[in-house]
């Protein structure tokens, strides 16, 4: 997986050291109340040590609870999970349509979008998501793609673009490849039932 771009994490760094902040002088003043005089490995590290594991489970588990989306406090969308549809391509003389499995793993601060056809197969190398302020996020990405063993000899490792809208449980766009190919395309996947390690449906 690799990092992306995504507007508004300033403000959740922000808030996560602010409430570190808070959990810290809470435990304090508890241990205080309590006359408990705690152990030298509890105090010290407790305000880098709690901001880490704040980081840590935000990153990898809150920020896909969809109260926080319900309340507009995030704006990201979850995207992990299995995509299928097809793939409309100016490729070869008349073109080909393919059908094709999209498999994204996504973390709040990192992504991997892997595409695959009977074919070849292509993983991003970089990404931005815009989703503030639209009804319809953009996922865009830069991957390379690498033709199957038994893929024609036209078919050669490259690189290329990718635009996707999210509309519902559903991800439309365009793609384009570089220089040494210049074929250009449509997609169209629609999310999987069901998606498997889901923490949303906790």
């Amino acid at each position: 997986m690799h990092s992306y771009d995504l507007e508004g994490r300033g403000r959740i760094y922000a808030g996560l050291a602010i409430l570190s902040v808070m959990l810290v002088w809470l435990l304090d003043w508890s241990l205080n109340f309590a006359d408990v005089d705690p152990p030298w490995w509890l105090s010290a590290p407790s305000l880098a040590g709690l901001y880490t594991m704040l980081y840590w489970v935000f990153d990898r588990h809150i920020w896909r609870w969809r109260i926080l989306h319900r309340l507009r406090l995030l704006s990201v969308p979850d995207l992990k999970g299995l995509w299928t549809g097809e793939i409309d391509s100016s490729f070869g003389v008349e073109g080909t349509n393919r059908n094709v499995k999209v498999n994204i793993m996504q973390r709040w601060t990192s992504i991997l979008i892997t595409l695959q056809t009977d074919k070849s197969i292509s993983r991003s190398t970089m990404a931005s998501l815009t989703a503030r302020d639209t009804d319809s996020p953009e996922l865009s990405y830069a991957y390379l793609s690498e033709p199957h063993g038994r893929a024609p000899e036209l078919m050669q490792i490259h690189r290329g673009t990718c635009t996707l809208r999210l509309d519902g449980d559903r991800l439309e766009g365009n793609y384009y490849t570089g220089r040494g190919r210049g074929t250009v395309g449509e997609l169209k996947l629609k999310r999987n039932a069901v998606r498997h390690g889901d923490t949303t449906r906790q």
